[in-house]
């Protein structure tokens, strides 16, 4: 997901996030862990070990992305568009971030893996 595809789920007050139990989770964690709450340069996403906001490390990048794809399934994002962000580790296109030939490739191939599964699952 882009920084500002991010940035306007995580707004704090924004009706979207007011809903989301997955934003309201993240940001009830930040208060708990720092006394106060997310300003706009502090780390929605951050590294619960650290004393200060920070980003998470690394390795906490496929938390992010998980906790990412709850929030963008509570907020209503097509279930392939999520397939795929999930699926090429957090690439999702947008008018302010576009991808790169390389990613959109990467993208598409991944959004099309989505249909073939649901066309390839049986109906119960």
């Amino acid at each position: 997901m882009s920084t500002s595809v991010a940035r306007k789920l995580a707004k704090p007050g924004s009706l979207v996030a007011e809903r989301l139990e997955s934003y309201r989770r993240q940001t009830r964690e930040f208060r708990d862990k720092f006394g106060g709450e997310v300003g706009p340069d502090d780390p929605f996403l951050f590294d619960p070990g650290s004393q200060t906001p920070q980003c998470g490390s690394v390795k906490d990048a496929e938390l992010a992305v998980d906790l990412l794809v709850e929030l963008m399934a509570e907020a209503g994002v097509d279930p392939s568009a999520i397939y795929a962000f999930k699926r090429t580790g957090g690439l999702f296109p947008t008018e302010q971030s576009p991808l790169t030939p390389e990613e959109l490739a990467e993208w598409t191939i991944a959004v099309d893996e989505y249909f073939e599964q649901i066309q390839n699952t049986p109906i119960q």
